[in-house]
């Protein structure tokens, strides 16, 4: 198999589109592999892998998102890029016995509405509070953005979305939106929301809070008057406060937890044909449903 680079990636990425293929898999010694939307992984017509073409093929999607890695010494990496007129992706480069492995999904573009993820279109008229509200369970992403693009199109306001990696891109409409990737755009979670709340934005989105630091800054920013959205990957609305919480220990997680409850304007979980829940917090005046 000829060499893979980027301009040859490039291609096959628009072909693998083309066939609406939803991923593609580059791993030693098969083919590179496409998943379809019904899950089946199929064979592409190119030649099976080497090793060396899945290290070029790293690199030319390295070149694709415009970063610079330390492939030799990389165990694992997830970062994003788009193309013009051809959408966005999500890279995840990987190891397994020894060599590279990497696994390119193309993002859907579309944010769902919040009727399809199972929500009441009225949670939507809550973003924009002060304080926080805190996003569960295995569509907590989507939930996110679903609220990010309503907000957007209704408030003159400036929004700013802090994850990593991007996963869905919101176009200004009423609000002005500034996508910050962690790890490209911006050192850390911690550094974006400083900045974020230096700017004084209208509604700070957040993907998943992993630490202490992210976490307690999340409560400063709402502390400061400001609204915020922060996904955690709790699996339940009920457990999203305890895991928030939970990432303090002694009486650090005493203060967080008064803190956070202080702020708390509701939680929500999203989990597909589970169902959802979204539980107010008891200052907040809405009742607490179950759906």
């Amino acid at each position: 198999m000829t060499t893979i680079n980027r301009d040859s990636m490039l291609k096959m990425l628009r072909e693998c589109a083309e066939a609406g293929a939803e991923e593609v898999h580059f791993k030693v010694p098969n083919r590179p592999l496409m998943r379809m939307p019904n899950g089946s992984l199929v064979p592409t017509r190119m030649q099976s892998l080497s090793p060396g073409d899945v290290k070029a093929a790293v690199f030319a999607l390295c070149a694709l998102g415009h970063l610079e890695l330390p492939v030799a010494r990389i165990s694992d990496h997830e970062f994003s890029f788009g193309i013009n007129q051809l959408g966005r992706f999500r890279a995840f480069i990987y190891r397994q016995r020894g060599s590279l492995g990497a696994v390119v999904r193309r993002v859907n573009t579309q944010v769902p509405r919040l009727e399809t993820l199972g929500l009441n279109a009225e949670i939507d008229q809550m973003v924009g509070r002060a304080g926080l509200m805190l996003v569960a369970g295995t569509h907590r992403i989507e939930v996110l953005h679903s609220l990010v693009t309503g907000y957007n199109a209704r408030e003159r306001s400036n929004v700013i979305i802090l994850e990593t990696p991007l996963t869905y891109l919101h176009r200004d409409a009423m609000s002005a939106i500034s996508h910050r990737e962690v790890g490209t755009d911006v050192p850390d979670y911690a550094t974006g929301i400083t900045q974020a709340i230096r700017l004084g934005v209208g509604l700070l989105a957040i993907g998943d809070v992993e630490d202490a630091v992210t976490a307690d800054k999340v409560l400063t920013a709402t502390e400061r008057r400001m609204a915020v959205i922060a996904s955690v990957a709790a699996p339940r609305a009920t457990d999203a406060p305890w895991w928030f919480s939970r990432l303090f220990t002694g009486q650090a997680r005493e203060d967080i937890e008064r803190r956070l409850d202080s702020q708390l304007i509701l939680t929500i979980a999203a989990n597909g044909t589970a169902g959802t829940e979204v539980l107010a917090a008891p200052r907040t005046p809405l009742a607490a449903v179950n759906s």
